[in-house]
Order: C-alpha cells, then structure tokens, then sequence
C-alpha cells in the first residue's frame, strides 16, 4: 500500500504562518530590554503613608501669627527663635501657642509635642542646622491630608552623625499630627492641643542633609535658608 502524495496547501494558507515565524526571529535577535516601572511618580507635596497635599507653613523669626493654624479654624501663634552658639552648634527653637477649643482655660496655652521616646511631651522643639549644607535635624509645620482628611503636621528630620557631620548618614523622618485632647476629664500631664506622631520610618537611602531628606521623602520644598547641594541625598 503505498501513500498518496498530499496535496500542497494554497500560498495563502502559509503566508501567516511564514509571517509569524520572521516576526518571532527578528524579536529574539533584538537584545533584551528592562521592564519599565509602571507606577506613576508622586506629586509634590504628596508624601507616602497616606499623607498627601503637603504645604509648609513659611515662618519668620520672632512672632508668627497664623490665621486658620489648626484644621478648626483656630489661630496660632509659633515663636521661632535663634539660639547662637558663637560655632555651628547654634539652632531654632519652635515654640506654639493656641487658644483651647472648649473654652479660656487661662488663653494662649501652650501646643506640646510627644516626645521621641514617650511617655512624656517636649514644650519646644529645636532644629540642628550646622553649617546650612549638612543638617542634622530640620523643622517644618506644614498644612497636608491624612488619609483624605485636611491636617496641621509637624514634619521632623533627624540623621544620625557618624564620624563626621557632612558624611552620609541614616536618617529618620517623623511626622506628628495636632490633636485636640479631651479635656472632660481634665486630664494630667497633656496639654489642651498636642503634635502626636503618627508616622516614623528610617529611610532608605543616607542623607548628607536633613533638608534634603524631608525634601526628597516628603516631595516638598527645602527651607529657604537651605545650603545643601542640590542633589537628591544633599551630597556633593
């Protein structure tokens, strides 16, 4: 029994399947191309964790009166005062003041801050500029949303010196939010209003500036008086 011969398919029949086999061909000579990150960038002022929107309060020195401070409408006075050291140790002081929300309790009562390591509240809070290019600690009040809400935050940067002040360094970026405390109760060792922190993380990447560091983290502007390179981890 012998096999018939098969009849030749028609030319357009193989055609795709020519067509295809060249396509595959040429895509495996081309040389592998990365993957794009599909993600989209962060704009600014919209930092991670749910905080977004941010805008910093500008602040000049001696007495800020600030119209529509907190979330509720209250006005804030903040004191900003430069502590000279006669070296590059001198630093800001920040000290805020607001008038309680459910009623006089003795006027401008102090605003205290949760303290790094609680318990415990700091009465003022203080930035480590050093020479302007290299800081150490930075400062900034801001206006933002968290998770959706509309907020008064106070954004802190702290590297963490090694050997020298310039040299790259772990850095923490912590985030506080003003609170009204209950006062029914009249409870002991808090203040009407408080900055609690509701945000800490170590970065990922060392900084040579804490500006560059809340800059870079948060996606919002340096501080005017800033004089770290203008670089992403403010090093040279």
């Amino acid at each position: 029994m012998t096999d018939k011969a098969r009849p030749m398919l028609p030319l357009r029949w193989l055609l795709p399947s020519f067509l295809a086999l060249a396509l595959a061909a040429a895509l495996m000579a081309q040389p592998a191309v990365a993957a794009k990150p599909q993600g989209t960038k962060a704009a600014p002022g919209d930092g991670p964790q749910g905080i977004a929107n941010l805008n910093p309060i500008a602040l000049e020195y001696g007495v800020n009166t600030l119209d529509n401070f907190a979330p509720d409408g209250r006005t804030a006075i903040v004191i900003r005062a430069w502590r000279d050291n006669g070296n590059a140790w001198g630093h800001a002081t920040y000290m805020v003041m607001m008038k309680p929300a459910g009623g006089d309790r003795h006027g401008w009562n102090l605003v205290s801050v949760e303290a790094e390591t609680p318990p415990g509240v700091a009465e003022i809070v203080r930035d480590s500029p050093h020479t302007g290019e290299d800081a150490l600690r930075s400062v900034v009040f801001a206006h933002g949303t968290v998770e959706g809400k509309p907020q008064t935050l106070l954004l802190i940067a702290t590297r963490k010196m090694g050997d020298s002040v310039p040299d790259p360094a772990p850095t923490t970026i912590a985030v506080y939010q003003l609170t009204a405390n209950a006062q029914d109760d009249d409870p002991v060792g808090t203040t009407p209003d408080t900055f609690r922190r509701i945000r800490s993380w170590q970065t990922k990447k060392p900084y040579c500036s804490s500006d560059a560091a809340l800059a870079t983290e948060l996606y919002i502007p340096r501080p005017a008086d800033s004089e770290a390179p203008e670089t992403a981890d403010g090093c040279s």
